[in-house]
């Protein structure tokens, strides 16, 4: 995986979110971090370039869902990770393309993150 990936984490949980970007940190990604979505809204806008998005599903202010739209239009193929521990109740709502949409449910291990995120950033790049 190239170390110049930016990804944004968006995760509400601090103890979550603290480990999962510490090992993508250690796989020698760019981690931007978030734990709301208007906190995340705002590294979109302010950030010259994502390569990818994980997203918490279930955020205090809001859905992790309404942030792919903004980060979008910025970056059409933005790879994005949607994590829940709602099991499947949302991923009919992701556009069903392996390459841009992956939905993975909580527990999950912090290598089948960095794997989707490897899988997704090599597809588009390819």
């Amino acid at each position: 995986m190239p170390s110049s990936l930016t990804v944004l984490l968006i995760e509400d949980d601090f103890l979550i979110r603290t480990c999962l970007a510490e090992f993508l940190l250690d796989n020698g990604l760019t981690i931007r971090e978030a734990d709301h979505c208007a906190e995340a809204r705002a590294i979109i806008d302010a950030e010259p370039k994502l390569d990818a998005l994980v997203a918490d599903m279930t955020l205090p202010d809001g859905d992790g869902m309404t942030l792919v739209h903004p980060a979008r239009q910025r970056w059409p193929d933005l790879p994005v990770i949607y994590i829940s521990g709602h099991g499947d109740l949302r991923r009919g709502e992701t556009s069903g393309d392996p390459a841009r949409d992956r939905f993975i449910s909580k527990p999950y291990t912090l290598a089948s993150i960095l794997e989707a995120l490897e899988d997704m950033t090599s597809a588009a790049s390819d």
